[in-house]
């Protein structure tokens, strides 16, 4: 699904100003950033409460759809400068990552 379409279903607000015309394939949910980069996939939508600078170059690494913050996470500047940059589309929800899968499963 393109992620435009997945953010109006699903409810998500937008972060930053880039292109939201990536394929989401999949959900990867993990806070871990190692383990994260051990096991996400490519096109994946990431879930996370973690809000820093470096969870950019983690879905930028990967080639993620985009990161979704839960939990009501709101990244910092630099986050969001970094991402825009890289264009990684930044998206938050104010749902735990259980919550918001439930939305999801029935979406996807």
């Amino acid at each position: 699904m393109i992620l435009k379409d997945f953010i109006k279903e699903v409810h998500l607000e937008v972060c930053n100003d880039v292109e939201l015309s990536n394929d989401v394939n999949d959900i990867y949910i993990g806070d871990l950033l190692s383990f994260v980069m051990a096991n996400g996939q490519e096109g994946a939508l990431w879930l996370t409460v973690q809000k820093h600078v470096n969870v950019v170059a983690v879905a930028s690494l990967l080639d993620f759809a985009g990161i979704v913050f839960v939990e009501g996470v709101e990244p910092d500047t630099q986050t969001i400068e970094k991402a825009t940059q890289e264009n990684i589309p930044l998206l938050k929800s104010s749902l735990s990552s259980y919550e918001l899968v439930k939305d999801i499963i029935h979406v996807l």
